[in-house]
């Protein structure tokens, strides 16, 4: 495309030829207008990604009413999480809020947003790899939670394979800054232990994150199955 001159006007054709057309830039409201239409259908896909996901999980019994929470990265610095009180088996596109990482401490999202969204903002932020963080209160997991331990992943390999680190994160109070700390530090690895893709809260449930909604379900169910594995060979 030939420069237009310095101080005047560029060649033109006069009937619309390749002088008059350019391509938007980043900075164009058509490139802007691009962008906000990919966000707007990522979105899209994250909420239907996790409406699935609560369906799995109340399906499984491994979630129940209004308790739980999920979430997925939108963009690096902004996350999809579901309502306050919503029934996570009957969520629909209108159930979810958009929060920043850095959101302020009295915007109305972070009313709107589960009371757990501390834990999850703290944990998008301690890793930029995760990009889904399902919290529920699976039974044989939170059995392991009321106990303070974790179970042996070495007892399945698809346990050991799938997970790599589990721990257990010491009790703090639902929704405080106290358990969103704590969840950072055992997510990205704190005094020296593993980075951990699973979490077993202490006397409270369990989450798991991946790189896809779908992969931490996956993580959550598996960890769920050896949880229940193990309690059930300890009748014999």
């Amino acid at each position: 495309m030939p420069k237009p001159r310095r101080g005047g006007p560029g060649p033109s054709s006069g009937d619309g030829g390749a002088g008059d057309r350019r391509e938007p830039g980043i900075g164009s409201g058509v490139g802007k207008a691009a962008a906000s239409a990919r966000v707007h259908a990522l979105r899209a896909a994250l909420a239907h990604d996790l409406m699935r996901a609560g369906r799995v999980l109340e399906r499984r019994g491994m979630i129940v009413a209004s308790e739980g929470d999920l979430s997925a990265r939108i963009t690096a610095d902004r996350v999809l999480i579901t309502r306050r009180g919503r029934r996570k088996g009957d969520l629909t596109g209108r159930d979810f809020v958009d929060l920043g990482l850095a959101e302020p401490l009295d915007s109305q999202g972070r009313v709107a947003a589960s009371p757990e969204h501390r834990m999850h903002l703290a944990a998008y932020t301690a890793r930029s790899d995760i990009e889904a963080l399902l919290h529920a209160h699976p039974p044989a997991l939170s059995a392991f939670a009321i106990r303070g331990e974790a179970p042996n992943l070495h007892a399945l390999d698809e346990a050991r394979d799938a997970i790599h680190a589990l721990t257990v994160v010491p009790y703090a109070p639902s929704g405080t800054e106290a358990l969103a700390r704590a969840v950072a530090a055992a997510l990205s690895g704190a005094d020296r232990s593993p980075a951990c893709d699973v979490l077993i809260l202490r006397s409270h449930g369990a989450l798991a994150v991946g790189g896809s909604v779908e992969e931490a379900l996956a993580r959550l169910e598996i960890a769920e199955h050896l949880a229940m594995t193990l309690l059930l060979a300890e009748r014999r």
